[in-house]
């Protein structure tokens, strides 16, 4: 198992992170691709109301990573 760098991490969602990049470097590349599918999906639909909907979701998602980043990147 490998520790990962927690600086590296929050650099990765402060700029990445509503790619989901900072989850697919702490190895959680599942809801890594979730999170950045549905940021795409949420650009793509964002003139009609479902992209309000998935970019607010994506929004959230990510401030609650502020929290849990930390400790991904520190279990692997």
């Amino acid at each position: 198992m490998h520790r990962r760098s927690v600086a590296l991490a929050y650099v990765l969602w402060f700029f990445l992170g509503y790619l989901g990049i900072h989850r697919m470097y702490c190895g959680r590349v599942s809801s890594g691709v979730l999170m950045l599918a549905c940021t795409v999906i949420g650009c793509l639909t964002f003139p009609i109301f479902v992209g309000h909907v998935l970019l607010f979701i994506v929004g959230v998602w990510w401030l609650i990573d502020l929290f849990l980043t930390a400790g991904m990147a520190q279990r692997g």
